[in-house]
């Protein structure tokens, strides 16, 4: 499979979070990304070294790191991303403090879109539409 160099991956992470919490938001996000994506996520299965070691391929996309200052950023964010053809994942609070769907289910049916806290958002797509919609967001440092 050829690599495609025209999409790439975007994660805006809050930079007030512990970093339990940003390595696990970091992880879900790119989880559930890498999983949407099936079969395009890489371009094979192994790299061979010359003695045929196998080893497991990487994310044929560029995977970039941004910071937030606050879930009202990521708000905002997250209206325009819902607006445009791109592949995303918010990831909230209750995603880290419950332990399963069906209780983070009940904690968001009794909330509006609005009091959602997110703790990071990932958007794969177009670099140009990816590139757009998170311009304002600095590298994570």
């Amino acid at each position: 499979m050829n690599q495609d160099f025209d999409n790439r991956i975007i994660l805006v992470i809050r930079h007030d979070l512990a970093g339990w919490q940003t390595a696990n938001t970091i992880a879900h996000i790119s989880g559930y990304l890498g999983n949407r994506l099936e079969r395009r996520f890489g371009t094979g299965d192994f790299f061979v070294t010359s003695d045929g070691v196998r080893h497991p391929r990487n994310s044929q996309y560029p995977i970039i790191i941004k910071r937030a200052k606050s879930n009202e950023q990521l708000h905002n964010l997250m209206e325009k991303i819902r607006t445009a053809e791109v592949l995303y994942h918010g990831f909230v609070r209750e995603m880290i403090d419950f332990n399963g769907d069906a209780d983070v289910q009940e904690c968001f049916g009794k909330k509006l879109d609005a009091e959602v806290e997110y703790l990071g958002i990932g958007v794969f797509g177009l670099n140009d539409v990816v590139n757009a919609l998170t311009k304002k967001f600095g590298l994570w440092e």
